[in-house]
């Protein structure tokens, strides 16, 4: 009997099993701001690249909810008493093709992201070296004192992803063309299934170790309770929220804020605001070439702004919208009225006073525009507009997101069948901008390779260099001077900030306080 039984209940629960229906997999459809066209993290600031990252990537540190540098991949971390020197023990991680992470992986990684990122740049000049001591730990080796280490490590737009190290040893002014997208984080790029332009897939991965602490921002552990996350990229705003309302995707990343309303009044749908510092929305300027190279060109298009008038047409909601003229964001530690009084109101015969004397010769004027981008369409054409009034003639053209990305990465000279370009609408989490270390669009290269359309300006760069040197306690007098000079040289043109509130079905709930919508402890029911 007992051999009996040994032959047949193995056979019996196969075929109960066989009989049971599958338990059915849960996939979130989210709505994404644009359409994911880079997957080089180190390559561009976009934010929807940065956020393809967070799901496939660990970084090695990450800031939590209020702002401060916590370890994510990394396990312990030590420093010298002289500061000069930091260890670093990762923990235990593997990536998804089941080789470990090591601190190869971390210090290629580390090198290649330093020469892209304003603040590892700020880091690199200061370091002797980045050197693996064993297959789990690596040390940063300073020349001098740098006080920033943790919080540049954490850095929130550019995060300190860790990819493999064939992955990261290739050219960092080069955009990775990926072969294999190969990451150790909470899921797992689906290539196979990413189409540009409609959709991107990605998979709970099964080897993925999280943290022990509760999350909280984007630290913490990233438990996946979703099977699927699938991103459909919808390009029309008014159709976006329609599959929203009627169940065909769960969340919405940046709903139009003149839709808000209709959204909040719909049952079932949940509008929240989870940035309470908002974004700062501005226009980089190409000033690689004329008339964008004359600084008085530059100081007449920020004459030409009415903050409230830009808020009004590209938010149009007074409850999200916040003049500003504080190059760091308002609300923030680092806010200054120093220099901005003579930008305080629009003044359209100034600007005119300036366009003339900045030798402008009635070239047009480059502005690319992100027709699928609700907010920056906007922008652009309000832009636009206040420019033709000052009679400066316009080039608008029209380019999805991820072609503006590609484009603005560009330093060629524009004009007919060029991809060159003298603006370009964008935007940054007030929380990002909100130092001299994380603000990208602050930095003043002087290297060619180094482009991203601002100036080259020395003594800005002295000033950043100020900042870094300073204690905690002498800092202020720096980001005086630092906004000050930024209103002589006006490398970027600010045009508000700005809260965007995102959209999801009551039924998608374990949303976790991070400054934006991140896909772990989430659950749909």
């Amino acid at each position: 009997m007992i051999d009996i039984l040994k032959r047949c209940v193995p056979a019996l629960v196969g075929s109960l099993l066989a009989a049971m229906p599958a338990m059915a997999e849960t996939t979130l459809k989210f709505i994404p701001q644009a359409d994911l066209r880079v997957l080089d993290t180190a390559w561009t600031t976009a934010a929807i690249t940065r956020n393809h990252g967070y799901l496939i990537y660990e970084p090695l540190f990450s800031y939590d909810s209020k702002v401060v540098a916590r370890p994510q991949a990394v396990e312990s971390w030590t420093a010298s008493p002289d500061g000069l020197t930091w260890r670093f023990t990762l923990r235990p991680l593997r990536f998804d093709d089941g080789s470990p992470v090591t601190s190869a992986d971390a210090v290629a990684s580390l090198e290649r992201w330093s020469q892209r990122k304003a603040s590892g740049q700020a880091m690199r000049v200061r370091l002797e070296a980045i050197k693996a001591v064993d297959d789990r730990s690596f040390e940063l080796r300073f020349r001098e004192r740098f006080g920033l280490v943790l919080e540049t490590l954490a850095d929130a737009i550019q995060p300190t992803f860790v990819l493999r190290a064939k992955d990261a040893a290739s050219d960092p002014f080069t955009q990775i063309q990926f072969q294999d997208v190969v990451g150790s984080g909470p899921f797992r790029f689906v290539k196979d299934e990413w189409v540009p332009g409609s959709k991107v897939v990605y998979r709970k991965s099964a080897g993925y170790s999280p943290r022990a602490e509760p999350p909280d921002g984007f630290f913490g552990a990233k438990q996946v309770k979703l099977d699927q996350v699938e991103w459909i990229y919808i390009p029309d705003a008014n159709t976006a929220v329609q599959a929203l309302i009627r169940g065909e995707a769960d969340v919405m990343e940046i709903p139009p804020a003149e839709l808000i309303p209709i959204l909040k009044r719909t049952p079932g749908i949940v509008v929240a605001v989870q940035d309470p510092f908002g974004s700062q929305a501005f226009f980089r300027l190409n000033s690689l070439h004329p008339p964008m190279d004359k600084a008085k060109f530059r100081q007449a298009l920020a004459l030409l702004v009415d903050q409230n008038e830009m808020l009004a047409g590209y938010i149009g909601n007074k409850e999200y919208e916040v003049p500003c003229l504080a190059i760091f964001g308002c609300g923030g530690p680092n806010e200054t009225d120093a220099g901005a009084a003579a930008f305080r109101k629009a003044d359209l015969e100034r600007a005119k006073g300036l366009i003339k004397e900045s030798g402008y010769a009635g070239e047009p004027v480059v502005i690319l525009d992100p027709t699928d981008q609700h907010i920056l369409h906007e922008m652009a054409g309000l832009m636009a507009g206040a420019m033709r009034a000052a009679g400066i003639a316009i080039d608008l053209q029209a380019n999805d997101w991820g072609a503006v990305i590609a484009r603005g990465s560009r330093p060629d000279k524009p004009g007919p069948g060029s991809p060159g370009w003298h603006m370009q609408p964008t935007w940054a989490p007030a929380r990002v901008i909100a130092s001299p270390l994380t603000s990208t669009q602050l930095i003043h290269p002087c290297d060619p390779k180094i482009f991203n359309g601002n100036p080259c300006d020395q003594p800005m760069e002295t000033l950043r260099q100020a900042f870094f040197a300073a204690s905690a306690e002498t800092r202020r007098p720096v980001v005086d001077r630092i906004q000050s000079r930024f209103y002589e040289v006006m490398p970027f043109v600010l045009v508000g900030q700005f809260l965007a509130p995102k959209a999801w079905r009551a039924n998608v709930t374990g949303i976790v306080n991070a400054s934006e919508f991140v896909f772990w402890g989430v659950e749909k029911k």
